[in-house]
């Protein structure tokens, strides 16, 4: 009898799972796909076209199980779901990004140690080759460096630190070597770094301004100096994405400085010119933080109405678009690189737009993996 029971409990159960994933499977038909994840804040895959091709190399196959995960029907907010359930029971770390009281704290990056040791002397060899230019190196620590006692207790994740003094200690001597954890640690428990994304806040690049400006021989400030203006409170990023964090939000505040000097940014790719770095637009996209330079691109020329005899060339990864702010006033111009879409000839930038000091900035997670920058200054 109990067996008789069990039979037709599994019967049913079988027939209830049935009718749900068809069920499913008809919503996801019927529904029209989403083009974008906004809780992930990435492209889905939509319904694969056929062809004989994709079909034959199974890619066809491929794409459609990856069409089904992503237009599954409440996607989002079953990422949201799974994200409460593994807090709920205890879990630390979800997609090597650590849950701490402090927020989503990502893991230090694997460097790719082949490419890195490219980069580090193609930079070297950039300033063999460039003499009589300033050249200065910083690559801005993370905060699973700066914030390293707020991670879960028995957390695993590589030294960091050990990565950037290792980084340093290769640098030729003739480069000015900016290290910025001295003063990041000073200011530790301040909001230095997003909850929700990887970036450094606004906070931390007028922290790191200050010791640039030291070493390159440039005016220092002081927070009286800026009028700080909180943007939004509404700020999810790259973190909450990767884990679906729920109830967790940032601010983005941006440094006006309080004597003003007018300038033109050109955005190269587009030929557009603004009279601010800043695009108030972007705060109603999901990737806020591109309010600071509209996000990354290959190439910007700022023009500066002011007495300053010096040009920077900036090479940079996203980090340093919230410090540019605090070079803006310094400099008669500045022409900001990133090397991950810039395939031109910076040679003739160093000449056409009169160079005098270059920078490059990263932060250390980027560095560590960068496949491009080598490229860049050796194909020159």
């Amino acid at each position: 009898m109990k067996h008789k029971y069990s039979s037709i409990m599994a019967s049913s159960l079988t027939k209830v799972v049935s009718v749900a994933a068809i069920a499913t499977m008809a919503l996801n038909i019927i529904i029209p796909d989403h083009k974008q994840s906004e809780t992930e804040n990435r492209p889905l895959q939509t319904f694969p076209s056929w062809n004989t091709e994709h079909v034959l190399s199974g890619q066809y196959t491929k794409d459609l199980n990856t069409w089904f995960s992503d237009q599954f029907v409440c996607r989002d907010q079953n990422i949201h779901i799974k994200y409460l359930i593994q807090k709920t029971f205890g879990v630390k770390e979800i997609q090597d990004v650590f849950l701490t009281k402090q927020g989503l704290i990502e893991k230090t990056a694997k460097p790719n140690k082949e490419q890195l040791e490219r980069n580090l002397n193609a930079i070297n060899t950039f300033k063999q080759n460039n003499p009589e230019l300033n050249v200065g190196f910083v690559t801005a620590p993370n905060a699973v460096s700066i914030k390293k006692e707020y991670l879960p207790k028995y957390a695993v994740t590589l030294n960091q630190d050990k990565q950037i003094d290792n980084i340093y200690s290769k640098l030729d001597d003739s480069i000015v070597k900016i290290d910025l954890r001295n003063t990041l640690k000073k200011h530790k428990d301040e909001y230095l770094y997003y909850k929700t994304d990887h970036h450094w806040t606004s906070l931390a690049s007028y922290y790191a301004y200050q010791d640039i400006a030291k070493a390159f021989n440039l005016e220092t400030t002081k927070q009286s100096d800026y009028t700080i203006y909180p943007v939004t409170t509404n700020f999810e990023g790259t973190l909450a994405n990767k884990t679906g964090s729920v109830n967790i939000k940032d601010e983005i505040d941006i440094y006006v400085p309080k004597d003003k000097c007018d300038y033109v940014i050109t955005d190269e790719s587009t030929n557009k010119k603004s009279r601010t770095i800043y695009h108030s637009d972007a705060l109603e996209t999901k990737d806020q933080y591109t309010v600071f330079m509209g996000g990354n691109k290959a190439l910007f020329h700022i023009n500066v109405d002011n007495n300053s005899k010096r040009h920077l060339l900036l090479i940079k990864d996203s980090y340093a678009n919230s410090l540019i702010p605090f070079l803006i006033p310094q400099y008669a111009s500045i022409t900001v690189v990133d090397a991950r879409y810039y395939f031109e000839d910076y040679s003739r930038l160093i000449k056409d737009d009169l160079i005098t000091d270059v920078l490059f900035m990263n932060n250390a997670n980027t560095f560590v993996q960068d496949t491009s920058l080598a490229d860049m200054l050796e194909a020159n």
